[in-house]
């Protein structure tokens, strides 16, 4: 009888096995997501020295009051970038004095960084002034072009000031 009651133990034993095998969960698929676009916004909280954000490498980055939700940060940006928009050589402008600025248009604003709370359109400075003159025009010039920027900076603070930018090349548009 011991060879019975053996046989029926390793029954038993193997049941419990198929058993406890049947009551898994099936394997779900694995889902393959494709890669997200890169968006241009960020949080320079959480942004460090050789990050990329819309193509362009961070190489500084300085956040003051971190724990607000407006905080304040200077973002520079190593690279190039070609954004299309509208010029304006300001003429004793209050606070922008004979500066030229660049407002860029929406079809080219996701093509620059900008930081996911700042609620302003995407306009900059050029800081090579003498060579933007030369390429977009005297004080008081206005109008549409395509420029190849470098060295971009984000300037976001609680006062008047502005990003900034080398301009590289300008194309005026003739419309």
């Amino acid at each position: 009888m011991r060879g019975d009651e053996l046989k029926r133990i390793l029954s038993v034993i193997l049941i419990i096995i198929l058993l406890a095998g049947c009551s898994q969960k099936p394997a779900e698929p694995v889902e393959t997501a494709e890669p997200a676009a890169e968006s241009n916004l960020f949080d320079a909280r959480k942004a460090k020295e050789g990050d990329m954000v819309a193509g362009l490498k961070i190489i500084r980055v300085e956040v003051n009051s971190p724990e607000e939700e407006d905080y304040e940060a200077y973002v520079d940006f190593e690279g190039e970038v070609t954004v299309s928009g509208t010029f304006k050589h300001n003429l004793n402008d209050e606070f922008l004095d004979h500066e030229i600025s660049f407002r860029v248009d929406e079809e080219s604003e996701d093509l620059l960084p900008k930081l996911a709370h700042d609620q302003r359109y995407v306009w900059f400075m050029f800081m090579n002034h003498d060579e933007a003159e030369k390429a977009l025009g005297a004080a008081g010039t206005e109008g549409k072009a395509t420029v190849t920027i470098r060295n971009y900076s984000i300037n976001y603070a609680h006062t008047e000031i502005w990003n900034t930018a080398d301009l590289v090349i300008a194309e005026i548009s003739s419309e």
